[in-house]
């Protein structure tokens, strides 16, 4: 089937509703007017009406392949500098990296840079500690172990005294059943 029969059974609107392409293109096609239509959809149109109406339309595809040869253009893109795509992922690694020097160089400044004029305010010395301790303890008398200790003796003495023994009865209840 050729185009010409295609024409004579149907109409242009028949066609454009079975295939789906609009009149105007339709219209342009079956005209020869290439130059409405880009090859690509010049070329799918075609094969569309081959595919629906079971027609050899080759004659058709090889005056279009020609006209799109003889008529190219150049429509290419062209771009002066390339495109640099910014990468986020740096500037957040960035962020941290500073943030942890800036942590270890504060903590280096505390812990030995500045020890003397902080060795009051936080425990650098163990040293100092345990003897401001040791003086506390050895200046009260309360505290210390012999005091302790005779207290304790002094009220185990006195309950010692007052303990009395009571004895009580002995009370067993049994449970005895039988089944």
């Amino acid at each position: 089937m050729q185009l010409n029969e295609i024409l004579e059974e149907n109409s242009i609107k028949s066609i454009s509703k079975k295939t789906n392409i609009s009149e105007e293109n339709l219209e342009a096609l079956f005209d020869g007017e290439f130059d409405a239509l880009k090859k690509v959809k010049a070329l799918g149109f075609i094969s569309i009406i081959e595919r629906e109406y079971n027609a050899d339309l080759s004659g058709l595809k090889k005056q279009a392949s020609e006209y799109y040869i003889s008529h190219q253009e150049y429509n290419g893109v062209v771009l002066d500098a390339p495109v640099v795509e910014r990468r986020k992922g740096k500037s957040k690694l960035f962020i941290f990296t500073v943030l942890v020097l800036l942590g270890a160089a504060s903590w280096y400044f505390i812990t030995q840079f500045d020890q003397e004029k902080l060795r009051g305010l936080l425990p650098f010395n163990e040293e100092k500690i345990t003897n401001s301790i040791k003086d506390e303890v050895d200046n009260n008398p309360e505290l210390s172990i012999e005091h302790a200790i005779s207290e304790v003796t002094e009220e185990n003495k006195a309950e010692n005294q007052n303990i009395v023994v009571e004895k009580l009865p002995l009370v067993v209840e049994t449970n005895d059943t039988e089944n």
